[in-house]
């Protein structure tokens, strides 16, 4: 799947938002014979070493031929990086940070890749492994077939308990002032997901750098915010699969992609959607507002969806997990994170 012209270069311009606020990126393409073969980039992100106090450096942007060498002279060489800069440890993929695109899927190699999830060939895993990197971490996404399933009667009743009890409601983004709407999606952003493993807060200033982005390809009416009595309770963020527009032009010339991109958008339907951010302020928790925003979330997508992702999810996130599930999530893909020291 080609990825949208200019996303992969705009992280590794030397004035990109990642180096100005969180580290640097450096990117190496391995060639033989004069033809590029592989591509990977080193990855110091001081935000992840000074929150978490360890060493670690990253590897991301991999890409590689089936070749055990190639892997090792890209890895190798960003390993030489990390261990000049002073860290003990190489994690990825990250694309480049936890925040972003990071994985390297394990399975489910013939689906059609969905925004924000990566796609790679099926011998990745087994590159890595062979280089004596260990999975350090399982991130895994849920299929929901919108058109075929409506949530148990069961669920309902409590969503509907929950509704009253707390006067909940929802609201669309106003994307005229996104800016703003973007100060809530960081406060429930770090405060829900600051348990999970390799948490970074997410900065302003990254949000207001993918702003662009998202008035481009979002669906207003997918972008929820919960209110009870009237504050700030959570954020509930699906998005458009745009992979379907990006596949489209996967054999148009390089130099009419982009209109090819900007004609399909008006023209073509997207079927599915992806849930990329859901959360409830701290002071909401534990009174099951995940499970209303869940529900409302799922009533929204179905309206104008017809598939859409959950995730990707921690195995540690046991409630949205559970949540999903009873809503009709089904086990669908899993992406891994390895790890190997410098």
């Amino acid at each position: 799947m080609p990825p949208f012209p200019g996303s992969v270069a705009k992280f590794l311009a030397p004035d990109s938002t990642f180096h100005r606020r969180h580290g640097a990126i450096t990117a190496f393409i391995a060639q033989r014979e004069g033809r590029p073969v592989g591509r990977i980039a080193a990855i110091v992100n001081r935000s992840h070493n000074d929150y978490h106090k360890d060493k670690t450096g990253f590897f991301g942007f991999f890409d590689c031929v089936n070749d055990p060498a190639v892997a090792e002279a890209l890895l190798a060489k960003a390993a030489e990086v990390l261990s000049k800069a002073g860290l003990e440890a190489i994690r990825g993929p990250y694309n480049p940070s936890i925040n972003d695109d990071c994985g390297i899927l394990l399975n489910g190699f013939e689906k059609q890749p969905v925004i924000g999830l990566p796609w790679n060939p099926s011998y990745y895993a087994a590159l890595l492994e062979g280089l004596g990197f260990k999975k350090v971490r399982t991130l895994y996404v849920l299929s929901l077939p919108l058109h075929l399933q409506n949530p148990p009667e069961r669920f309902l009743r409590i969503v509907e308990r929950l509704k009253k009890r707390a006067n909940l409601t929802t609201r669309p983004f106003q994307l005229k002032r996104l800016d703003e709407e973007l100060k809530i999606v960081r406060e429930v952003y770090n405060a829900t997901l600051e348990r999970n493993w390799g948490f970074v807060p997410i900065a302003m200033e990254d949000l207001l750098d993918s702003a662009e982005d998202i008035r481009a390809i979002a669906d207003p009416r997918l972008l929820l915010i919960g209110e009870s009595q009237g504050r700030d309770a959570g954020v509930a963020i699906t998005l458009p699969n745009f992979n379907e527009i990006l596949a489209a032009v996967k054999n148009t010339p390089h130099w009419l992609r982009l209109p090819h991109i900007f004609f399909l958008m008006k023209t073509q339907k997207i079927k599915a959607c992806r849930q990329t951010v859901l959360g409830v302020v701290p002071e909401f928790r534990d009174r099951g507002l995940h499970a209303w925003l869940v529900y409302e979330q799922f009533c929204e997508a179905k309206k104008h969806y017809t598939y859409a992702t959950l995730g990707w999810l921690e195995d540690t996130n046991a409630e949205i997990i559970e949540v999903c599930q009873i809503v009709g999530g089904l086990p669908d893909r899993e992406w891994g994170l390895f790890e190997k020291a410098v």
